[in-house]
């Protein structure tokens, strides 16, 4: 069975192989450039040598492919059409290695391998989703059940989703947990992921758009088409074209394939876009509400991601408790709000760099991928201070002994409190999905 992150890889370059051969070469190349990383983490930390070399063979079909369009973006010429055989039957997972089927590894993860339930026990928090997620797979579930039964009762429509809620709170994750669900029930026949923003529908010339549009609904189809900040496409401005994108979406939605799953914040930007067409909220089956995460979620985040990545912990950050206070006392409860997950990646880009300034090339093993205190506390300094928050940080650190001391102003520790206080009874848990 994959990894989390090995299948994190696979999906990535599933979308670049489809942007690829829908000629949108840059964000091919982006996605291509996202998978690497969680493959050569795979190759170097798992412990099954035929992975090892499967996954080798891959990835330089797909490095291949990303130079090729590398090298055709920089000259201003059209790299060739699609990618080679190769590399799309790899990402795919069609090719064939020269071994026995047996050691070919399915980017499709195998649905009878899948539980949705234990994949959701896996995730972070946020109850209420899982539990919303969970009857949506189950209402499916009796429907496919009904038709087999009675095939002359319609089959089951694909599901038209809203997502709301900030950014950082796993949403697009969550997403391709759906087309999972979704392909494993015999609703979507490929459950692929297609992620696409603004940019990549809109174009700057009338009737432009509906066929920009139409191109990436169609190398959607199938599986899951996932709209991120689609308000961005009801803006609203004098010779805007994003409502022609959206009335391309519409008639999409009404032929039932791809799903479409729109996303953006919780707020009035999002009730502006679904009231721009009279149709498209009645389309939308269900709304996923994500809210921030609470700073225990934030620290199990953390505490997962730091284990994942092939670091650890000091034996006094090894519980929920010390993360916890490390994350209120040198973070404001807006950065917390605002980057929500993404603050633990913030982290522990700093506190790696932290990490590396404090130990010499000839320090002892043990102390190469140990996070301390101080390195924890200093990357939390680091974080970006989003515009408009009246925080400053003086933090004091007592070297070598592990112990800090932080003081903040008045209006930051105010909502540090507030965030304590409200922590349990105010922020209600949705669906997270495990960090990667």
């Amino acid at each position: 069975m994959e990894s989390p992150l090995l299948q994190q890889g696979l999906a990535l370059v599933k979308e670049a192989v489809v942007a690829d051969n829908a000629g949108e070469y840059q964000q091919a190349l982006d996605i291509y450039i996202r998978s690497f990383q969680f493959f050569l983490h795979e190759i170097k930390h798992s412990k099954q040598d035929i992975v090892k070399v499967v996954l080798r063979d891959r990835v330089a079909a797909y490095m291949a492919r990303a130079e090729e369009i590398k090298a055709a973006l920089a000259t201003g010429m059209k790299p060739n059409s699609g990618p080679g055989a190769s590399t799309e039957a790899a990402a795919m997972g069609t090719g064939s290695t020269g071994r026995n089927d047996k050691t070919q590894i399915c980017e499709d993860a195998k649905d009878e391998e899948f539980d949705l339930k234990r994949s959701l026990a896996d995730r972070v928090g946020l109850e209420s989703v899982k539990n919303q997620m969970l009857e949506l797979e189950h209402q499916l579930a009796l429907d496919k059940r009904r038709h087999e039964v009675n095939p002359s009762l319609p089959r089951t429509k694909f599901p038209h989703l809203l997502f709301r809620g900030p950014p950082g709170c796993g949403k697009t994750s969550m997403a391709r947990l759906i087309a999972r669900v979704l392909r494993n029930l015999g609703i979507l026949n490929k459950g692929h992921l297609v992620e696409v923003q603004r940019s990549d529908l809109v174009a700057g010339h009338i009737g432009q758009t509906a066929l920009k549009t139409r191109e990436v609904i169609e190398s959607a189809k199938g599986g899951v088409l996932f709209v991120d900040e689609c308000y961005r496409l009801s803006h609203g401005i004098t010779n805007d074209f994003g409502p022609e994108a959206v009335h391309e979406i519409m008639s999409a939605m009404e032929e039932g394939d791809p799903c479409m799953i729109f996303a953006g914040y919780d707020d009035a930007d999002m009730d502006h876009f679904v009231e721009t067409n009279p149709g498209l909220y009645r389309r939308i089956h269900q709304v996923f509400t994500f809210p921030s995460f609470t700073t225990d979620e934030l620290a199990k985040i953390l505490m997962i991601k730091v284990e994942e990545s092939g670091y650890k912990l000091a034996p006094t950050l090894q519980c929920v408790d010390a993360i916890v206070n490390i994350l209120e006392s040198h973070t404001s409860l807006e950065q917390r709000t605002r980057m929500n997950g993404g603050i633990a990646d913030h982290i522990l880009r700093n506190a790696k760099r932290h990490l590396d300034a404090r130990l010499d090339v000839d320090v002892p093993v043990e102390q190469l991928l140990v996070y301390e205190i101080n390195d924890l506390v200093r990357a939390c300094g680091d974080v970006p201070t989003p515009p408009g928050e009246a925080c400053t940080t003086n933090t004091a650190l007592t070297s070598g002994t592990g112990s800090y001391h932080s003081t903040r102003s008045s209006v930051a520790s105010a909502s540090r409190i507030s965030s304590m206080d409200k922590r349990s009874s105010e922020l209600t848990p949705a669906l997270v999905l495990k960090p990667l």
